[in-house]
């Protein structure tokens, strides 16, 4: 047996995280894999959120490629089912070999490595399309990962959408009920400098559960970085492995793209 792929960490439990993160958004995703790491750039079914991850060779105890560049099609509910009883202290081995070269291995090792258990998921075909990264972000709003994913599952027993407000150095976010119910959260820094003074300040609305989906960030990494812009950015450590980012679109670009895709669909009929 001969090994095509193979990579090796002891930080299952954030894979386990990631993988949760990523089926929450994506069904099936295609993960580009060369000698230099994993990649994953796709947006989900609704076009309204894409996600951009990169896990680095370097950060495995152990990677080995030997292989042109592949395309793996992987069903991501299937891979969380296949790492959900991960726990905090195990690794975990992501493996192909040349006698099964359709099926991704997921081996997952106790540390007491007393119960190893090997899993199979089929490798699907799919075409990987290319998505241009949107650009332009000036600089983060840094929020503690907890507290962002505590004010989303708060907010989301409020309302369907929720409105975020950032200049300088702070963002808020605030959601409401028709007027019968209100709340607003900030982070950041209030600062005083007469020459940021004139920053424009950025104002979009998004629907609540958009920013629900990545709530699971809080579990890569203490920290998010936040980046105000269409569309909202956010950015994260996979914990030592890579960094991920997630992009997602205002209530007004999704309303804006759906009515010029309906004024296409006119003229052309």
């Amino acid at each position: 047996m001969t090994i095509i792929f193979k990579a090796k960490s002891q930080e299952a439990y954030c894979i386990k995280i990631l993988a949760e993160l990523l089926s929450n958004n994506i069904k099936t995703g295609c993960f580009v894999i060369d000698e230099t790491g994993i990649y994953l750039c796709m947006m989900d079914s609704h076009r309204s959120i894409l996600i951009d991850l990169f896990l680095k060779a370097d950060n495995f105890s152990i990677y080995k490629f030997n292989n042109k560049k592949m395309h793996l099609g992987i069903n991501l509910n299937h891979f969380h089912k296949m790492v959900k009883s991960v726990k905090k202290k195990d690794s975990i081995e992501l493996f192909i070999d040349d006698k099964t070269p359709n099926d991704l291995a997921i081996k997952v090792i106790p540390k007491e490595n007393n119960r190893i258990t090997i899993s199979y998921i089929k490798i699907q075909n799919v075409q990987n399309l290319e998505i241009d990264i949107p650009t332009g972000y000036g600089k983060p709003i840094i929020v503690n990962s907890s507290d962002y994913q505590k004010l989303v599952k708060e907010m989301s027993n409020i309302g369907n959408v929720m409105k975020v407000i950032s200049s300088n150095y702070n963002i808020e976010f605030s959601c409401n009920a028709g007027g019968i119910l209100k709340r607003t959260v900030k982070f950041g820094e209030d600062d005083d400098d007469e020459e940021d003074n004139n920053s424009q300040e950025f104002s979009q609305e998004y629907v609540t559960e958009q920013l629900y989906r990545i709530t699971k960030l809080s579990g890569l990494s203490n920290n998010i970085q936040i980046y105000a812009g269409k569309p909202l950015l956010f950015c994260s450590n996979i914990g030592s492995l890579g960094k991920i980012s997630i992009y997602i679109k205002s209530k007004e670009q999704i309303e804006s793209e759906n009515y010029n895709i309906l004024d296409s669909e006119y003229e052309s009929d």
